[in-house]
Protein backbone atom coordinates (compact mmCIF):
# COMPACT_ATOMS: atom_id res chain seq x y z
CA UNK A 1 0.00 0.00 0.00
CA UNK A 2 2.76 2.26 0.43
CA UNK A 3 2.02 5.87 1.45
CA UNK A 4 -1.39 5.75 -0.34
CA UNK A 5 -5.00 4.46 1.08
CA UNK A 6 -6.77 2.69 -1.94
CA UNK A 7 -10.33 3.82 -1.33
CA UNK A 8 -13.12 3.81 -4.10
CA UNK A 9 -9.92 2.32 -6.52
CA UNK A 10 -8.55 5.50 -6.58
CA UNK A 11 -5.02 6.18 -4.26
CA UNK A 12 -5.80 8.71 -1.01
CA UNK A 13 -2.65 9.85 0.15
CA UNK A 14 -2.11 8.60 3.83
CA UNK A 15 -0.45 12.06 4.49
CA UNK A 16 -3.00 14.84 5.08
CA UNK A 17 -5.93 12.27 4.76
CA UNK A 18 -8.68 13.08 6.58
CA UNK A 19 -10.19 10.61 9.77
CA UNK A 20 -13.59 11.07 11.28
CA UNK A 21 -14.37 9.05 14.48
CA UNK A 22 -17.77 8.39 15.92
CA UNK A 23 -17.71 8.52 19.85
CA UNK A 24 -21.31 9.16 21.27
CA UNK A 25 -21.65 10.77 25.00
CA UNK A 26 -17.79 11.24 24.73
CA UNK A 27 -18.05 14.43 26.89
CA UNK A 28 -20.23 13.67 29.37
CA UNK A 29 -19.60 15.04 32.79
CA UNK A 30 -20.19 12.14 35.13
CA UNK A 31 -16.86 9.48 35.37
CA UNK A 32 -17.02 6.22 33.33
CA UNK A 33 -13.84 4.11 32.85
CA UNK A 34 -14.37 3.10 29.20
CA UNK A 35 -15.40 7.12 28.48
CA UNK A 36 -12.21 8.10 29.97
CA UNK A 37 -9.87 5.16 28.36
CA UNK A 38 -11.20 6.34 24.97
CA UNK A 39 -10.38 9.66 25.07
CA UNK A 40 -7.18 9.07 26.69
CA UNK A 41 -6.61 6.65 23.41
CA UNK A 42 -7.54 9.65 21.01
CA UNK A 43 -5.80 11.95 22.45
CA UNK A 44 -2.39 9.94 21.93
CA UNK A 45 -3.83 8.62 18.47
CA UNK A 46 -4.50 12.21 17.03
CA UNK A 47 -1.02 13.36 18.69
CA UNK A 48 1.23 10.81 17.24
CA UNK A 49 -0.42 11.92 13.77
CA UNK A 50 0.06 15.66 13.13
CA UNK A 51 -0.30 15.57 9.39
CA UNK A 52 -3.71 13.71 9.21
CA UNK A 53 -6.91 15.92 9.87
CA UNK A 54 -9.18 14.62 12.92
CA UNK A 55 -12.63 14.82 13.16
CA UNK A 56 -14.77 13.80 16.42
CA UNK A 57 -18.02 13.69 15.88
CA UNK A 58 -20.21 13.24 19.03
CA UNK A 59 -23.50 14.47 20.63
CA UNK A 60 -21.80 16.47 23.87
CA UNK A 61 -20.12 19.42 24.33
CA UNK A 62 -16.13 18.92 24.97
CA UNK A 63 -14.59 18.81 28.13
CA UNK A 64 -11.34 18.37 27.07
CA UNK A 65 -8.92 19.86 24.86
CA UNK A 66 -7.38 18.00 21.93
CA UNK A 67 -4.74 18.79 19.43
CA UNK A 68 -4.67 21.38 17.09
CA UNK A 69 -5.38 19.16 13.71
CA UNK A 70 -8.71 17.82 15.27
CA UNK A 71 -11.96 19.53 14.82
CA UNK A 72 -15.13 18.57 17.24
CA UNK A 73 -18.59 18.70 15.46
CA UNK A 74 -21.72 17.95 17.45
CA UNK A 75 -24.72 16.35 15.93
CA UNK A 76 -27.68 15.73 17.31
CA UNK A 77 -28.18 12.53 19.49
CA UNK A 78 -28.79 9.36 17.72
CA UNK A 79 -32.76 8.40 18.22
CA UNK A 80 -33.95 5.33 20.08
CA UNK A 81 -36.87 5.04 17.92
CA UNK A 82 -35.12 1.59 15.65
CA UNK A 83 -36.64 3.28 12.32
CA UNK A 84 -35.02 6.42 13.22
CA UNK A 85 -32.23 5.23 14.23
CA UNK A 86 -31.59 3.25 11.16
CA UNK A 87 -32.45 5.93 8.73
CA UNK A 88 -29.69 8.50 11.01
CA UNK A 89 -27.12 6.00 10.54
CA UNK A 90 -27.90 5.54 7.04
CA UNK A 91 -28.66 8.69 5.65
CA UNK A 92 -27.38 11.24 8.00
CA UNK A 93 -23.67 9.45 8.71
CA UNK A 94 -23.24 9.32 5.36
CA UNK A 95 -23.97 13.00 4.52
CA UNK A 96 -21.96 14.03 7.08
CA UNK A 97 -18.77 12.43 6.50
CA UNK A 98 -19.15 13.34 2.60
CA UNK A 99 -19.36 16.58 3.80
CA UNK A 100 -16.35 16.74 5.52
CA UNK A 101 -14.52 14.67 3.13
CA UNK A 102 -13.81 11.66 5.34
CA UNK A 103 -11.12 9.24 3.90
CA UNK A 104 -11.54 6.85 7.00
CA UNK A 105 -14.23 6.34 9.35
CA UNK A 106 -13.59 4.97 13.16
CA UNK A 107 -16.54 4.16 15.02
CA UNK A 108 -16.20 3.62 18.78
CA UNK A 109 -19.69 2.13 18.91
CA UNK A 110 -20.92 -1.33 18.03
CA UNK A 111 -21.96 -0.73 14.81
CA UNK A 112 -21.00 1.34 11.80
CA UNK A 113 -22.81 2.63 8.94
CA UNK A 114 -24.19 0.33 5.76
CA UNK A 115 -23.61 2.78 3.14
CA UNK A 116 -20.98 4.44 3.55
CA UNK A 117 -18.29 3.36 1.31
CA UNK A 118 -14.89 4.51 2.32
CA UNK A 119 -13.28 2.13 4.93
CA UNK A 120 -14.68 1.70 8.20
CA UNK A 121 -13.30 0.42 11.82
CA UNK A 122 -15.09 -0.38 14.79
CA UNK A 123 -14.13 -0.96 18.21
CA UNK A 124 -16.36 -3.69 19.81
CA UNK A 125 -17.49 -3.35 23.42
CA UNK A 126 -19.89 -5.84 25.14
CA UNK A 127 -20.03 -9.37 23.38
CA UNK A 128 -23.65 -9.53 23.34
CA UNK A 129 -24.45 -6.76 20.90
CA UNK A 130 -22.68 -7.69 18.20
CA UNK A 131 -24.63 -7.82 14.89
CA UNK A 132 -23.53 -9.63 11.95
CA UNK A 133 -24.62 -7.02 9.53
CA UNK A 134 -21.82 -4.18 11.01
CA UNK A 135 -18.85 -6.95 11.55
CA UNK A 136 -18.97 -7.68 7.42
CA UNK A 137 -19.59 -4.21 6.52
CA UNK A 138 -16.26 -3.24 8.45
CA UNK A 139 -12.95 -3.34 7.29
CA UNK A 140 -11.77 -4.39 10.57
CA UNK A 141 -12.84 -4.89 14.15
CA UNK A 142 -10.96 -4.20 17.28
CA UNK A 143 -11.58 -5.83 20.58
CA UNK A 144 -10.07 -5.41 23.89
CA UNK A 145 -9.23 -8.91 24.47
CA UNK A 146 -8.41 -12.65 23.04
CA UNK A 147 -11.66 -13.49 23.98
CA UNK A 148 -13.85 -12.04 22.43
CA UNK A 149 -11.53 -12.29 19.41
CA UNK A 150 -12.21 -16.19 19.75
CA UNK A 151 -15.58 -15.38 20.25
CA UNK A 152 -15.75 -13.28 16.43
CA UNK A 153 -14.45 -16.38 14.91
CA UNK A 154 -15.99 -19.10 16.62
CA UNK A 155 -20.03 -17.82 16.88
CA UNK A 156 -19.74 -15.60 13.69
CA UNK A 157 -17.18 -16.67 11.27
CA UNK A 158 -15.08 -13.60 11.10
CA UNK A 159 -11.49 -14.07 9.68
CA UNK A 160 -9.16 -13.50 12.31
CA UNK A 161 -7.14 -11.00 9.66
CA UNK A 162 -9.60 -8.39 10.10
CA UNK A 163 -9.85 -8.80 13.83
CA UNK A 164 -7.14 -6.92 15.65
CA UNK A 165 -6.85 -6.94 19.31
CA UNK A 166 -5.78 -3.77 21.54
CA UNK A 167 -5.37 -4.02 24.85
CA UNK A 168 -6.20 -1.14 27.65
CA UNK A 169 -4.12 0.72 29.83
CA UNK A 170 -4.32 2.39 33.10
CA UNK A 171 -5.21 6.02 33.20
CA UNK A 172 -2.68 8.90 34.16
CA UNK A 173 -4.52 10.29 36.47
CA UNK A 174 -4.08 6.78 38.91
CA UNK A 175 -1.29 7.05 41.25
CA UNK A 176 -0.05 6.81 44.31
CA UNK A 177 -0.87 8.23 47.40
CA UNK A 178 1.22 9.05 50.40
CA UNK A 179 0.32 8.20 54.07
CA UNK A 180 -1.65 11.49 54.58
CA UNK A 181 -3.43 11.81 50.96
CA UNK A 182 -4.91 8.49 52.39
CA UNK A 183 -5.92 9.10 55.82
CA UNK A 184 -7.70 11.90 54.85
CA UNK A 185 -9.88 9.90 51.58
CA UNK A 186 -10.66 7.28 54.34
CA UNK A 187 -11.57 9.87 56.93
CA UNK A 188 -13.67 11.35 54.25
CA UNK A 189 -15.39 7.94 52.95
CA UNK A 190 -14.83 4.81 55.50
CA UNK A 191 -14.68 6.97 58.70
CA UNK A 192 -11.10 6.37 59.02
CA UNK A 193 -11.37 2.68 58.41
CA UNK A 194 -9.20 0.12 56.12
CA UNK A 195 -11.73 -0.59 52.91
CA UNK A 196 -11.86 -3.04 49.96
CA UNK A 197 -12.90 -1.29 46.69
CA UNK A 198 -15.90 -2.45 44.33
CA UNK A 199 -14.73 -0.59 41.16
CA UNK A 200 -17.39 -2.94 38.97
CA UNK A 201 -20.55 -1.36 37.71
CA UNK A 202 -23.46 -3.94 38.60
CA UNK A 203 -26.46 -4.44 36.00
CA UNK A 204 -28.09 -7.10 37.76
CA UNK A 205 -28.87 -7.31 41.03
CA UNK A 206 -27.86 -10.92 41.80
CA UNK A 207 -24.30 -9.76 41.10
CA UNK A 208 -23.93 -7.07 43.83
CA UNK A 209 -25.84 -9.71 46.52
CA UNK A 210 -23.10 -12.23 45.63
CA UNK A 211 -20.67 -9.35 46.57
CA UNK A 212 -22.36 -8.78 49.81
CA UNK A 213 -22.53 -12.02 50.78
CA UNK A 214 -18.45 -12.34 49.74
CA UNK A 215 -18.25 -9.49 52.19
CA UNK A 216 -20.19 -11.34 54.62
CA UNK A 217 -18.21 -14.17 54.75
CA UNK A 218 -14.92 -12.22 55.35
CA UNK A 219 -17.09 -10.25 58.30
CA UNK A 220 -18.01 -13.02 59.75
CA UNK A 221 -14.75 -15.04 59.77
CA UNK A 222 -12.28 -11.73 60.87
CA UNK A 223 -14.58 -9.61 62.80
CA UNK A 224 -12.65 -6.52 61.46
CA UNK A 225 -13.68 -3.24 61.02
CA UNK A 226 -13.09 -3.00 57.62
CA UNK A 227 -15.79 -1.88 55.33
CA UNK A 228 -16.60 -2.07 51.32
CA UNK A 229 -17.23 0.82 49.15
CA UNK A 230 -18.88 0.69 45.45
CA UNK A 231 -17.64 3.11 43.12
CA UNK A 232 -21.37 2.96 41.56
CA UNK A 233 -24.14 5.36 41.94
CA UNK A 234 -26.76 3.34 44.26
CA UNK A 235 -30.70 3.10 43.57
CA UNK A 236 -33.76 1.83 44.67
CA UNK A 237 -33.25 -1.47 43.85
CA UNK A 238 -29.65 -1.89 45.23
CA UNK A 239 -31.05 -0.01 48.58
CA UNK A 240 -33.52 -2.65 48.69
CA UNK A 241 -30.80 -5.10 48.66
CA UNK A 242 -29.33 -3.43 51.56
CA UNK A 243 -32.03 -2.96 53.78
CA UNK A 244 -31.88 -6.47 55.80
CA UNK A 245 -27.81 -6.87 55.34
CA UNK A 246 -26.44 -7.75 58.40
CA UNK A 247 -23.21 -5.13 57.58
CA UNK A 248 -25.27 -2.39 55.83
CA UNK A 249 -23.45 0.05 58.28
CA UNK A 250 -20.28 -1.19 56.73
CA UNK A 251 -21.23 -0.75 52.88
CA UNK A 252 -21.10 2.46 50.98
CA UNK A 253 -22.09 3.69 47.88
CA UNK A 254 -19.31 6.16 45.92
CA UNK A 255 -20.88 8.53 43.60
CA UNK A 256 -19.47 8.82 40.56
CA UNK A 257 -18.73 12.74 40.80
CA UNK A 258 -16.12 11.94 43.46
CA UNK A 259 -12.64 11.57 42.31
CA UNK A 260 -11.82 7.43 41.75
CA UNK A 261 -8.42 7.66 41.53
CA UNK A 262 -8.00 8.92 45.06
CA UNK A 263 -10.60 6.77 46.54
CA UNK A 264 -8.36 3.66 44.56
CA UNK A 265 -4.75 4.96 45.65
CA UNK A 266 -6.71 4.98 49.13
CA UNK A 267 -8.00 1.53 49.11
CA UNK A 268 -6.62 -2.27 51.16
CA UNK A 269 -7.84 -3.63 47.77
CA UNK A 270 -9.80 -3.73 44.60
CA UNK A 271 -12.12 -6.09 44.11
CA UNK A 272 -13.43 -6.80 40.75
CA UNK A 273 -16.40 -9.96 40.27
CA UNK A 274 -17.51 -8.77 36.82
CA UNK A 275 -15.77 -10.07 33.83
CA UNK A 276 -16.20 -7.10 31.42
CA UNK A 277 -13.69 -4.62 29.46
CA UNK A 278 -14.19 -1.85 32.11
CA UNK A 279 -13.05 -4.66 34.86
CA UNK A 280 -10.09 -5.25 32.87
CA UNK A 281 -8.89 -1.26 33.16
CA UNK A 282 -10.26 -0.95 36.26
CA UNK A 283 -7.51 -3.65 37.28
CA UNK A 284 -4.53 -1.69 35.56
CA UNK A 285 -5.77 1.39 36.92
CA UNK A 286 -5.18 0.31 40.40
CA UNK A 287 -2.31 -1.63 40.20
CA UNK A 288 -0.92 1.43 38.83
CA UNK A 289 -2.23 3.16 42.24
CA UNK A 290 -0.16 0.38 44.35
CA UNK A 291 -3.28 -1.69 45.10
CA UNK A 292 -3.59 -5.47 45.19
CA UNK A 293 -6.69 -6.54 42.97
CA UNK A 294 -8.76 -9.88 43.17
CA UNK A 295 -10.62 -10.51 40.53
CA UNK A 296 -12.65 -13.74 39.52
CA UNK A 297 -10.42 -17.00 37.60
CA UNK A 298 -10.99 -17.36 33.73
CA UNK A 299 -12.31 -13.36 33.70
CA UNK A 300 -10.47 -11.46 30.84
CA UNK A 301 -8.58 -10.08 33.38
CA UNK A 302 -6.53 -12.65 33.94
CA UNK A 303 -5.55 -12.74 30.06
CA UNK A 304 -3.55 -9.89 30.81
CA UNK A 305 -2.46 -10.03 34.08
CA UNK A 306 -1.03 -13.07 34.91
CA UNK A 307 -0.12 -13.82 38.93
CA UNK A 308 -0.52 -9.85 39.34
CA UNK A 309 -3.89 -10.13 40.69
CA UNK A 310 -5.00 -12.59 43.24
CA UNK A 311 -8.01 -15.00 41.68
CA UNK A 312 -10.84 -16.05 43.39
CA UNK A 313 -13.34 -19.20 41.53
CA UNK A 314 -16.74 -17.32 41.00
CA UNK A 315 -18.42 -17.68 44.77
CA UNK A 316 -19.26 -16.16 47.29
CA UNK A 317 -16.53 -18.02 49.63
CA UNK A 318 -14.00 -18.16 48.04
CA UNK A 319 -14.01 -14.28 46.93
CA UNK A 320 -14.56 -14.05 50.98
CA UNK A 321 -11.64 -16.46 51.60
CA UNK A 322 -9.50 -14.09 49.48
CA UNK A 323 -10.21 -10.79 51.37
CA UNK A 324 -8.92 -12.47 53.99
CA UNK A 325 -5.87 -14.00 52.67
CA UNK A 326 -4.95 -10.85 51.95
CA UNK A 327 -6.09 -9.36 55.32
CA UNK A 328 -3.65 -11.73 57.11
CA UNK A 329 -0.84 -12.32 54.29
CA UNK A 330 1.04 -8.80 54.31
CA UNK A 331 3.74 -10.64 52.23
CA UNK A 332 1.49 -11.93 49.78
CA UNK A 333 -0.52 -8.48 49.60
CA UNK A 334 3.27 -6.66 48.72
CA UNK A 335 4.23 -9.12 46.46
CA UNK A 336 1.06 -8.72 44.52
CA UNK A 337 1.40 -4.63 44.49
CA UNK A 338 4.68 -4.93 43.23
CA UNK A 339 4.50 -7.74 40.64
CA UNK A 340 0.76 -4.76 40.15
CA UNK A 341 2.68 -1.74 39.29
CA UNK A 342 5.69 -3.53 37.19
CA UNK A 343 3.07 -5.02 34.68
CA UNK A 344 1.01 -1.74 34.94
CA UNK A 345 3.82 0.03 33.51
CA UNK A 346 4.28 -2.16 30.46
CA UNK A 347 0.34 -1.06 29.54
CA UNK A 348 0.49 2.55 28.15
CA UNK A 349 -1.33 5.15 26.03
CA UNK A 350 1.60 5.34 23.34
CA UNK A 351 1.56 1.74 22.76
CA UNK A 352 -2.53 1.26 22.58
CA UNK A 353 -2.61 4.40 19.92
CA UNK A 354 0.19 2.91 17.77
CA UNK A 355 -1.19 -0.40 18.06
CA UNK A 356 -4.31 1.12 16.93
CA UNK A 357 -3.01 3.09 13.75
CA UNK A 358 -1.09 -0.13 13.11
CA UNK A 359 -3.59 -2.77 12.58
CA UNK A 360 -5.97 0.20 10.51
CA UNK A 361 -3.46 0.14 7.99
CA UNK A 362 -2.39 -3.25 7.68
CA UNK A 363 -6.36 -4.28 7.72
CA UNK A 364 -6.63 -1.68 4.77
CA UNK A 365 -4.09 -3.39 2.12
Amino acid sequence: MGDFLVQNHRLVPLLNMTIAVWSPSLFKEDYSISREFIVETLSAFILHHPDKKFFILTDTAPQNSFPTNTEILLVRPIPKNALLKKIWWELRMPAILKKIKTDLFISFENRCSLTVSIPQSILLQPTETIRPPFINKAQLVFVLNESMRNQLRTNHGVQDKKIATIYPFASKRFRLADDKEKECIKAEHSEGKEFFLCSSQFSKKGDLIELLKSFSHFKRRQQSSFKLLLLTESNSGFEKSLSTYKYRSDIKYIGIKNDPAMITAAAYAVVLPINTNESMIAALNSMQSGVPVIATKNSVISEMTGDAVLYAEKGIDDIGDKMMLLYKDENLRSSLIGKGKSLAATFTQEKTAESLWQSIMKGLQ
